[in-house]
């Protein structure tokens, strides 16, 4: 008898197809990994619940604030 491999299934969330304006195209999205002390992550997720924000959302946003502060 031969074993056949396990079948992967789609994941049970769509993506999601609202984008604000601060993030680009989400479709085309990919991974960006990188350490940071628990106390950040804690705090980082803790303000994004807080704020109905998701974490690359939040990121984005970040990021456009940060780059409209330099811009001079």
């Amino acid at each position: 008898m031969t074993k056949t491999p396990p079948r992967h299934h789609a994941s049970k969330s769509a993506p999601q197809s609202v984008v604000d304006n601060a993030a680009p195209d989400q479709t085309k999205a990919s991974p960006l990994n990188f350490k940071v002390s628990a106390d950040f992550r804690r705090e980082f997720k803790t303000y994004a619940a807080q704020h109905n924000k998701k974490l690359n959302q939040l990121l984005y946003e970040a990021f456009a604030a940060l780059k409209a502060s330099h811009a001079e």
